[in-house]
């Protein structure tokens, strides 16, 4: 007894290690036990957080008899902060499924059964960790993540909460610092994880169940942290494209009214747009191409097949949030225009995509385009008329008394229209938070500018209307995407200059500095002007104040083979230390640097020319939505692509009417199996309809007039071009992950 009780304060006041004092203790408990002769009651175990915490870790249930005693003699629970962990707030519970031995840990059923007569075994279940990084995490997600479902039975049995949210920062995604992000919920950690049971028991157990419409704190549902998770492999795509749909079916079932693809995050996204937007190519297929065959979760499907001949298939895609015409952001736009989408030139030709945006450039994108390169050369043309028929005597602004003066003066009227254009169009997308498109904003300031000094009399106009025709010229460039050839070719040249010039330019520059002021102090000092009179040696045979800037023109002159080195050694102090620099400047420069910039130019244009189809196709489809963006909302309508379509029945049995894009295939696979629901007189343009079990498919009759179409598309760019713009404006370096993308304009004025 007296033992008992001295080993009970030596660890509560000396901190004896644990090993030692079990060992000590357990030895103490024997002679206690073999004293026959003693008549004091036994003493309670003392238990503190390490005594506990070895006990749940070797899953030994006896090293924990006499605690549910302890705790109620001292009026103690397990939740305590004696009995957590100081830095992560853990208890003795997650620390137990922590240390499963074979899938078990006998520990944890007693914990709980002590935690329940104590009277606080939902706060002792649902107790999360409250340091940084697993801040938020419960025992619930422990067992989940430890795919032991026989302890998330119990916990949630006991009172788990299914909602709980795991917040800390191990749990963000990787690009903000994090190592695994599942959504923050139970439910979507085992959707992440895989494991099909334990969904099935979160949503349909009798005791809580998980909410399928739950969002975390970003606004994500298990939807989107599938989506997240995804990383284009096979078998990756292969679990969370399986998933998806089980958890999307089971949502339509469960609640009816919701469709949880539907559900958008803090962002504004839908699972769709988070696929388009981070790349996940397996993902994104399938959600645009999903058909389900079940009649109770057929409104999920978003593929119809609309009839079949033999191997032909016309199937009809559902283009809700793919092409929305400006409504809203479609997923088409965040394919376009989101550079950091490194894949984006595959995702473009997954279909529907890819026969949709062809469909845009047949109907009114080619005409428009063809339209906007006539205007566009017309108006260089009237500029470049101008500035080269320009008065060279007098003083401007010059008088307009001739037919020629009134004629040039109608050309000035439409260049300096064209600047106010395209100037007041940046000033209007800027105020509308989207950026600046520099080479548009630049060419109109400096066309105001040079009306400007034109209309002060200031004769320097003319040095400012050069630079803008030159600018103007080069703006064409955008031009060239209309063809395939010339695409590529205007690719090449834009990478080099922003890609592989510029190293370039940035070294030889520190070299030519380097260089010219090395080689200038080796020249002789210039005498003063008042001691030679008229007979002063100028440079290169000495330096002055202006030597170190024409310096530099002469090495530059050098480096590209058109210099001269014996008026440069005119005026050397020291002529072979000079002549030794000039010869490394020149091995550096013209021999390393050049060839290493015919090499790098070189491999810029095999890379590009790999991938110059998918490279031509990024650009023929920016240049689409470009035109498609200028038009009005009112506009777009009536140029939008596809055709309204019953698809069947809604759940609440009104015609599920959907705008809808037709692609043929033909799959000589699978042509003889069962199709289910198609239409047996495909040969019916106008109109036609089949039903199948209450449900059908039907074309509705397009009712639009082609040539008025056709006849819009011609007059309407005409008008539009000095009215209205509406397109995006980025860097065209960074509209493109692999290539560079132009800044949208008007239709008339699409530059670079």
């Amino acid at each position: 007894m007296m033992k008992g009780a001295l080993l009970t304060g030596v660890v509560i006041f000396f901190k004896v290690p644990l090993k030692a004092f079990v060992s000590l203790y357990r030895k103490a408990e024997i002679e206690m036990s073999c004293d026959e002769g003693s008549p004091e009651p036994p003493v309670l175990k003392v238990f503190n957080r390490w005594l506990l915490f070895e006990a749940v870790s070797r899953a030994d249930r006896r090293a924990l008899d006499g605690l549910l005693q302890y705790l109620l003699s001292h009026e103690k629970r397990l939740i305590d902060e004696e009995f957590k962990e100081p830095s992560t707030g853990k208890t003795c519970l997650p620390k137990a499924l922590l240390n499963l031995h074979n899938g078990h840990n006998d520990t944890i059923p007693v914990l709980l059964d002590i935690a329940e007569q104590t009277g606080n075994l939902r706060e002792f279940i649902n107790t999360p960790f409250r340091d940084v990084y697993y801040r938020g995490q419960t025992a619930l997600h422990i067992a989940i993540e430890r795919r032991c479902k026989q302890y998330v039975e119990l916990l949630v049995e006991k009172g788990a909460d299914v909602h709980a949210q795991a917040r800390g920062r191990f749990f963000q995604p990787r690009e903000e610092g994090g190592y695994f992000y599942f959504g923050e919920l139970p439910l979507s950690l085992a959707a992440c994880t895989n494991q099909p049971d334990m969904v099935h028991y979160l949503t349909e157990n009798s005791h809580k169940a998980a909410d399928l419409r739950r969002q975390d704190s970003r606004g994500n549902t298990v939807l989107h942290a599938l989506v997240r998770i995804a990383d284009n492999t096979r078998d990756n795509t292969r679990f969370v494209t399986k998933m998806y749909d089980l958890l999307l079916i089971k949502c339509a079932k469960l609640y009816p009214d919701c469709n949880l693809e539907n559900v958008l995050n803090n962002d504004g996204m839908s699972p769709l747009m988070m696929a388009a937007k981070l790349g996940k190519i397996g993902v994104f297929q399938h959600i645009i191409r999903r058909e389900i065959k079940d009649e109770e979760a057929r409104h999920l499907s978003r593929k119809f097949k609309d009839w079949a001949y033999g191997p032909v298939y016309s199937n009809l895609y559902d283009l809700s949030s793919l092409d929305t015409c400006g409504e809203e952001v479609s997923v088409l736009e965040i394919l376009v225009y989101n550079s950091k989408i490194e894949n984006r030139h595959e995702m473009l030709a997954v279909e529907p995509i890819n026969e949709l945006l062809r469909a845009k450039w047949q109907k009114f994108a080619a005409v428009t385009f063809y339209i906007s390169v006539f205007s566009y050369l017309v108006t260089m043309i009237i500029f470049t008329l101008v500035a080269y028929y320009r008065p060279s005597v007098g003083t401007p602004p010059y008088a307009y008394n001739t037919t020629e003066a009134k004629v040039r003066l109608a050309g000035e009227i439409i260049t300096v229209a064209s600047g106010v254009f395209f100037f007041v169009t940046n000033v209007i997308y800027y105020l509308l938070t989207n950026p600046l498109c520099f080479h548009s904003f630049i060419y109109s300031v400096l066309v105001l500018v040079s009306a400007a000094l034109y209309l002060s009399g200031i004769e320097a106009y003319v040095s400012v209307m050069v630079f803008a025709l030159a600018l103007g010229w080069m703006n064409t460039l955008y031009f060239t995407r209309g063809l395939k050839l010339t695409g590529t070719y205007s690719i090449m040249i834009q990478k080099i200059l922003i890609k592989d010039l510029f190293r370039f330019l940035l070294v030889y520059v520190l070299f030519m500095i380097g260089y010219a002021s090395a080689l200038v102090s080796l020249l002789t000092i210039c005498p003063d002007k008042k001691t030679c009179n008229d007979s002063c040696p100028k440079y290169p045979e000495c330096r002055d104040t202006n030597t170190f800037s024409e310096f530099l023109l002469d090495l530059f002159k050098l480096t590209i083979g058109i210099g001269e080195l014996d008026e440069m050694l005119k005026g050397a102090q020291y002529p072979v230390v000079f002549l030794i620099l000039l010869v490394t400047y020149i091995i550096l420069t013209f021999v390393l640097l050049l060839n290493m910039l015919i090499a790098l130019m070189g491999e810029t244009v095999g890379q590009v020319s790999k991938e110059s189809k998918q490279i031509w196709k990024l650009q023929w489809a920016t240049t689409i939505l470009d035109i498609e963006r200028s038009f009005p909302v009112c506009l777009r309508k009536s140029f939008r692509v596809g055709e309204m379509v019953t698809v069947g029945k809604g759940l609440d049995g009104k015609p599920d009417k959907r705008w809808c894009f037709r692609v043929d295939e033909v799959k000589w696979s699978h042509w003889n199996q069962n199709l289910g629901i198609i239409n047996e007189d495909p040969g019916q343009k106008d109109h036609y309809e089949q039903t199948h079990g209450g449900r059908g498919l039907r074309r509705a009759t397009n009712l639009r007039n082609p040539n008025l179409q056709y006849l819009s598309c011609l007059i309407y760019p005409l008008l539009l071009t000095w009215l209205t713009t509406r397109s995006s404006c980025q860097p065209y370096w960074q509209r493109a992950s692999q290539e560079p993308h132009s800044s949208g304009l008007s239709l008339t004025y699409q530059i670079l």
